[in-house]
Order: structure tokens, then C-alpha cells, then sequence
């Protein structure tokens, strides 16, 4: 691994990685350590032209030239795996949101062709993990705003899509701003919705109960469809071929 030095202003930010908000006060934090300790650890760059593109470590990047440094240490990378380096990089190391975490998965997925199971084994996440952060990235964007701003918790988008109308959909995403819905209480909403459509009777306490668990466990939304004499079927939703293997899994599993 070779350490070289760079002037600060051959280097420049990466416009295509999946963080894009950066707290101020964290960068001054990180200064501060720098300006105390050093900088610890290199700056992961590639070359481009005549410019050098960071691979990993922007907040340290901005660190510096918030202290006005010079050179900075880096260590150069070629180009080959230098997206998945900084895909990985980012997932792994940086306090990313859930809807840049989820574009960075994706970006991974789409770039090297990789199943759930692939992104599972290179991120050290479940497959289930993986599932439910791409399971983001099919909300219409209003969800997605609300959900970068905070407004909602990833918990409350993915309930969201339980709902297919997309104004329908919007409208609760109101509530939960208005009347501080829970999750439990967005998925119920659409689950009552979907049985009157449906004209079904209304599930008992029972069957409520079971629903949150099957749902909790298989991290997906369930229906119970019961007749008169008890008998009935359990009804399991899934958005991707990856995600009813991940159920799969899940279930068999268990057995």
C-alpha cells in the first residue's frame, strides 16, 4: 500500500457517490482531530485526467480544506474497483441515510450484477437487510422526501407501500405528520383499507395479532382471508424475485 502526497487542490469530490449531506459539525469534529493528531488515515483517490477523484474519505477531504492544508496523504487506487470500493466504503464507514444507503446498494447491484445473496456476503448484511433497504428505493418521491428530511422513519416508508394507490398513499404519508401515525398503525390502516376493498370480514383480535408476527418475522405485508367455518389463507406480499427467496429462506429455515 503506497502513501504519496497531494496538493489538496489536485483533489476533488466524487459527483456520483451516494452521500450527498454532510453535518457541519461533524466536519469541524473531524478538523479538530486532525489539526491535533494528524491526519490518520490516507485519503483513497483515483486519477481522472488531470485531477485526482476521492474513491473514500470526502469528510476528511473537507476536514482539510477547512483547515486550508496544502498536501494531504492519499493512496491511489486504479480505477477497476474503485466505484466498489467507495460503494462499500460508504455503506460500511459512513453515517449514511436509509435512502442513500438504499441507492448505494442499488448502484452495487446494478453496476456488478449481484443478487441478494451477493450484496448479503460483500456487505456483511442479511439478505433480509438487503431486501427491505432496496424495498426504499419504490416509493414514489414524495415518500422519498419526506424520508430524507426525516420526516418519516424507513419503517414508515416501507409500511407506505403497502398502499399501491400512490395518492392514497400520500395522503396517509400526511397523517403520520399530522396525527403521528406509528408503523403499526400506517400497516393497519392500509390492511382495513385492503379488506373493505376486498369485502371481506373484518380479521379478529386474534388474527391481528398473528398478522404483526407473520409480518415482524418475514418483514413484508400479510393478509388472513378467513371464512365462516376457520378455515382461510394467509396471503404474503413480495416486490422482487430476491425477496420471495429471502422469504423463502425465512420460512424454510424455521423448519
Amino acid at each position: 500500500m503506497d502513501i504519496t502526497r497531494l496538493k489538496l487542490s489536485e483533489i476533488e469530490a466524487d459527483s456520483s457517490q451516494p452521500r450527498k449531506i454532510f453535518e457541519d459539525a461533524q466536519i469541524d469534529d473531524l478538523a479538530e482531530s486532525i489539526k491535533r493528531y494528524g491526519l490518520l488515515q490516507p485519503i483513497l483517490v483515483k486519477k481522472v485526467g488531470d485531477k485526482y477523484v476521492i474513491i473514500a474519505g470526502e469528510r476528511r477531504y473537507r476536514a482539510c480544506r477547512k483547515l486550508g492544508l496544502e498536501y494531504v496523504e492519499v493512496i491511489i487506487k486504479d480505477d477497476e474497483n474503485a466505484m466498489l470500493i467507495s460503494l462499500i466504503e460508504n455503506i460500511q464507514r459512513e453515517n449514511l441515510t436509509a435512502l442513500e444507503e438504499a441507492i448505494a446498494i442499488q448502484n452495487i447491484k446494478d453496476k456488478y450484477k449481484c443478487t441478494h445473496e451477493d450484496l448479503s456476503k460483500l456487505l456483511g448484511k442479511t439478505r433480509v437487510y438487503i431486501t427491505n433497504k432496496l424495498r426504499i428505493l419504490n416509493a414514489d418521491d414524495y415518500t422519498k422526501k419526506l424520508l430524507s428530511d426525516n420526516n418519516i422513519s424507513e419503517g414508515h416508508a416501507r409500511a407506505l407501500l403497502g398502499q399501491r394507490d400512490v395518492k392514497k398513499r400520500q395522503e396517509l404519508a400526511r397523517k403520520i405528520l399530522t396525527k403521528g401515525l406509528s408503523v403499526r398503525q400506517v400497516e393497519k390502516s392500509i390492511r382495513d383499507e385492503n379488506q373493505s376493498y376486498q369485502s371481506k370480514e373484518p380479521q379478529n383480535e386474534n388474527y391481528e395479532e398473528l398478522i404483526e408476527m407473520l409480518e415482524e418475522k418475514l418483514c413484508t405485508k400479510i393478509s388472513i382471508n378467513s371464512e365462516e367455518n376457520e378455515s382461510g389463507s394467509i396471503v404474503i406480499d413480495f416486490y422482487s424475485k430476491e425477496q420471495l427467496e429471502s422469504i423463502v429462506d425465512m420460512i424454510i429455515g424455521e423448519m
